[in-house]
């Protein structure tokens, strides 16, 4: 079981299984909100991805621990806002993602802190780490729409079926990326505050991050070259 835990954990494949599932999920999901049939899956397909994620979770200091917890309770209370049993689950499911996305961010922002070489594991998380900071405001955006119904509007929310969530996670990547196609916009000053700190945090994640990252792969071959 050790052993197990081992090669699914951050040193492990835990971080290449999660972006693998991270792709799947912010790609797929979106074409199923088109068949209500399917529309479970899609569902499905979160709720896992959220448990593969507890994996690249450090287990010191019972982060790990403190992460099952809070996963359980958030999971519950997106199944019950799905079909309506309890007032306001919806709103707290939005609230514990942010949450739940915030610590995975933090974990592994501690991870790539701490390695000593450029390695495909590396990679991975610096992906993952990518893509969960867009879920992250994504989620943020779908919270404040919740609370403050009208924050945005566009097309894209005006055709979405059922919750905006995958039409927030599309506009939190455009964001991100500082592409702007302009279909979904904020609509109060809170919401685009949320939308300028994330473009921020964008470039300085490519700029920094990344030059980051090239910067200790040339020093790991010029340490090769000089062995």
């Amino acid at each position: 079981m050790n052993n197990f835990m081992e090669k699914m954990g951050p040193e492990g494949k835990g971080f290449r299984n999660l972006l693998i599932f991270l792709l799947i999920y912010i790609v797929g999901s979106p074409f199923l909100d088109a068949y209500p049939s399917l529309e479970i899956l899609a569902h499905l397909f979160l709720s896992v991805t959220l448990f593969v994620a507890l994996y690249t979770v450090q287990r010191h200091q019972n982060q790990r621990s403190i992460a099952m917890g809070l996963l359980l309770v958030l999971l519950v209370l997106y199944w019950l806002g799905i079909y309506n049993i309890i007032a306001f689950s919806e709103q707290g499911a939005y609230l514990l993602f942010a949450v739940y996305f915030g610590l995975l961010i933090y974990t592994s922002v501690m991870h790539l802190a701490h390695f000593q070489k450029v390695t495909k594991n590396i990679l991975y998380a610096a992906l993952c780490l990518y893509l969960i900071i867009g879920l992250f405001w994504g989620s943020l955006y779908t919270l404040l729409n919740e609370v403050c119904p009208g924050a945005y509007s566009g097309v894209l929310l005006d055709t979405a079926h059922g919750s905006p969530i995958h039409a927030f996670n599309y506009f939190s990547m455009v964001t991100l990326t500082t592409l702007g196609y302009g279909d979904i916009t904020p609509q109060t000053v809170g919401a685009g505050s949320l939308c300028q700190m994330e473009a921020i945090i964008g470039q300085f994640y490519t700029a920094v991050i990344v030059g980051w990252l090239v910067g200790n792969m040339m020093i790991t071959d010029g340490r090769k070259d000089n062995s």
